[in-house]
């Protein structure tokens, strides 16, 4: 893998380098918000594991230092090659190849071998990467640019550019996905966030709140919905975690969005995507809680796909 390097703007030469734990990262910050975001790394990178998209992972992000992300699991040790050891906002793009040869191509992450006996994808599984693509990361004082460029040889190639970039209160997350091969790229991308807001426990203090009135399709005694919110009933645990598939969305993107609200801090963060959503899962633990929001991403041969998500704190 080749990763190059462009720093420009005012951003500090301390600012990038070693975290507190020795993994590459970038710092930026405006009047209101710090940033600081873990970047792809083949050797040393906070995370190197096969589920999640490896570029823009925020490992913390604090208005009047209150935090927003964080580690969302208790971690003795943190070990970059296993796939929970991610900070959020984290992305999964769906494979694109997979089944059709001995090798499939995840973006975001690159070309992986398929093991010869396995006959359905596991996302616990530790793929062995074979081709990482060419990463390029151009950084500046208030913005942070990820190119990831991948030519694989059953037909798939892509040129996955991510940007993001610090506003007022907030950030923007740009995406931009051109497909350079040979073969159409049908797949989904959803964003796994991983919220952890000042560290607080998930309790009866947080609530999930939606411009539609959600719809479960399944009985859970935990959450409450009501006609634009989900709320927390009781205290999550890590081992008995909260995976709730919602729908009532229309399918535009006016629906696209959603505020986490934590009652007894009176913060929370809202988020903006301007893609319609295809499907929606509310996601916990006993540190985090996480919207899961997917879209459709479909690219033929030589076109290109766009979409923005805006986050806002408060």
């Amino acid at each position: 893998m080749k990763i190059c390097w462009f720093l420009c703007g005012c951003l500090s030469v301390a600012s990038v380098g070693a975290s507190a734990v020795s993994f590459p990262e970038v710092r930026l910050a405006n009047d209101m918000v710090e940033m600081a975001i873990y970047l792809p790394d083949v050797e040393d990178g906070s995370y190197r594991s096969t589920r999640f998209d490896w570029s823009g992972l925020i490992h913390s992000f604090q208005l009047d230092g209150v935090e927003y992300f964080g580690r969302w699991r208790f971690e003795p040790v943190h070990d970059p090659k296993i796939h929970f050891s991610v900070n959020g906002p984290a992305q999964i793009f769906d494979n694109l190849g997979y089944g059709e040869s001995e090798t499939f191509v995840r973006i975001g992450i690159g070309v992986l071998k398929k093991p010869a006996d396995e006959e359905r994808f596991n996302f616990t599984n530790p793929y062995q990467i074979l081709d990482h693509g060419e990463w390029q990361i151009n950084a500046s004082d208030h913005s942070v640019e990820f190119i990831q460029t991948l030519q694989d040889g059953t037909g798939y190639g892509y040129r996955y550019q991510k940007t993001i970039t610090l506003d007022e209160q907030g950030f923007t997350m740009s995406h931009q996905l051109e497909n350079t091969g040979e073969k159409a790229i049908e797949t989904t991308v959803f964003n796994h966030h991983f919220f952890v807001i000042d560290d607080q426990k998930v309790d009866q203090q947080y609530q999930v709140f939606f411009p539609f009135s959600p719809e479960k399709r399944k009985s859970e005694p935990r959450i409450k919905l009501d006609s634009n919110s989900l709320q927390i009933l009781e205290t999550i645990r890590d081992d008995r975690r909260l995976f709730i598939p919602l729908t009532g969305f229309a399918s535009t993107s006016d629906d696209h969005q959603f505020r986490v609200h934590h009652h007894g801090l009176n913060r929370g963060i809202d988020v903006k995507v301007d893609q319609p959503l295809s499907r929606l899962v509310v996601w916990a633990n006993d540190r985090s809680l996480s919207p899961e929001n997917f879209i459709e991403v479909n690219v033929p041969v030589g076109e290109s796909f766009s979409w923005n998500a805006q986050y806002r704190v408060y």
